[in-house]
């Protein structure tokens, strides 16, 4: 399956990635308000790549075990700070390529007074010699430690920046499991417990109706959506062919 031709002709894909663009623009303007409120935000928007700039390609995001609301994303680092990595509406973790380039989109979404700003945004482009990937016999990762000139969307300066992750996906046949199963299960009490409790929790299994016990990565939600026009019979088979994607790399 190749992914980014599909991502280039799928219209509707191209609709959906518009209107985050929309959205994220008007994030960023609002966040701008924001940041004379909260402090936080002036050191947590940054971006390597001329903003505004719209990217349609497939994205698949970096998510945790289970992927429960309180720890939904893999851990990214912004000069040893560990950003949120919640879910929300709006908010992403996700890397794709453009050639040999890896690129890595983050977002954290909080709002006010109905409108949404980001708590943090990182929109980060890495060459060749800046990332590193690995691949065992039912894992791979994907590796940044790098120090980068960023440009500060608050502020519009230019800071050098250090950007660290190690992004896991362990292979999911046979750790994609029903809703019901977890539900019943030992281990998502327990997982559950620890991040919000089962009702909060199962909001998250909700979107895909079913979780996935190891780390992974998964098809942006709004391929995940378009799972038929991807070519796939459903969720579950474009899942289990993201590892296609990242195997020639």
């Amino acid at each position: 399956m190749d992914f980014e031709e599909k991502a280039k002709t799928v219209p509707e894909y191209a609709d959906f990635i518009s209107k985050m663009h929309k959205e994220d623009i008007e994030r960023v303007e609002f966040s701008n308000e924001m940041a004379k409120e909260i402090s936080l935000i002036n050191k947590n928007i940054y971006s390597t790549m001329k903003w505004p700039v719209k990217l349609v390609h497939p994205m698949f995001e970096a998510r945790a075990p289970y992927a429960v609301p309180n720890n939904y994303f893999q851990n990214i680092y912004l000069d040893d700070e560990r950003l949120g990595n919640s879910f929300a509406h709006g908010a992403m973790r996700s890397i794709f390529f453009i050639k040999d380039t890896l690129i890595l989109f983050s977002k954290s979404v909080n709002f006010k007074d109905g409108k949404e700003f980001f708590t943090s945004f990182i929109l980060a482009h890495f060459n060749k010699g800046e990332y590193e990937i690995g691949k065992g016999m039912n894992e791979f990762h994907v590796k940044v430690k790098v120090e980068k000139p960023m440009e500060n969307l608050i502020t519009g300066k230019v800071e050098k920046k250090r950007i660290t992750f190690g992004f896991t996906h362990q292979n999911v046949e046979g750790r994609i499991v029903s809703k019901e199963q977890v539900m019943n299960s030992s281990r998502f009490k327990e997982v559950y417990k620890r991040f919000g409790g089962a009702q909060m929790a199962s909001a998250s299994i909700d979107l895909e109706g079913y979780a996935i016990t190891v780390p992974h990565f998964s098809p942006h939600p709004y391929m995940l959506q378009l799972y038929s026009k991807f070519g796939f019979e459903d969720n579950k088979a474009m899942q289990l062919a993201v590892a296609d994607y990242f195997k020639d790399r």
